[in-house]
């Protein structure tokens, strides 16, 4: 993003007072705003009492150490953002659109991206226990570097080009007749070849 216009600091705010291109840290946001669109403005260490961000369109926003687990950030859109060390268990993004985006660092078992579309998309060490990747419509790249990805669902999501050598499952939920095209280390080909009901010996 651009140089911040200024960094607001340890301040308490409500959310119709926050602006674009700003730097925000360790502020404290009461209340619920009404706006739908948040551009070039970075939140770290910062609380929030709104948990509905549905519908709110974000970009070239960077969001850092904030704890919104079980939000609701359903048909949401988000370009060119940044997530980091966020706690989003349970967070809902379902029906959702997201554009070079990444999250990193982020606790975000049982997260819902069901029906959500990507197009260059990065997790990178992110803890996505039994997340929801259901009827995914992926673009270009989507990787899982680092992230662990046990019991997540994938069913009904075309899986060619995803890339989950890099990631960590002892189980995934998988629709066979999609699988093809999912690129897997060789540990992890084993578990695969299982859930198809296929015994190596």
């Amino acid at each position: 993003m651009t140089e911040p216009i200024e960094t607001i600091t340890d301040q308490t705010l409500t959310m119709n007072q926050i602006e674009d291109g700003y730097y925000y840290q360790r502020c404290h946001f009461t209340s619920y705003g009404d706006s739908l669109n948040y551009t070039d403005i970075v939140f770290d260490h910062c609380d929030f009492e709104q948990t509905d961000f549905s519908r709110v369109s974000f970009g070239n926003v960077e969001w850092h150490r904030s704890q919104l687990a079980g939000s609701d950030f359903s048909r949401s859109n988000w370009y060119n953002c940044k997530i980091s060390s966020m706690q989003l268990s349970g967070a809902d993004f379902n029906n959702s659109y997201f554009k070079n985006t990444s999250f990193k660092d982020c606790k975000m078992p049982y997260a819902n991206f069901t029906e959500s579309r990507f197009e260059t998309m990065e997790f990178k060490d992110c803890d996505l226990t039994g997340s929801f990747f259901q009827a995914l419509k992926v673009k270009k790249s989507i990787s899982y570097t680092g992230s662990i990805l046990t019991e997540a669902n994938f069913s009904e999501t075309k899986l060619k080009g995803f890339d989950l050598k890099d990631s960590e499952f002892e189980t995934l939920v998988i629709s066979p007749e999609l699988a093809r095209g999912l690129i897997v280390n060789q540990y992890q080909a084993a578990t695969i070849i299982g859930l198809f009901g296929i015994k190596v010996e």
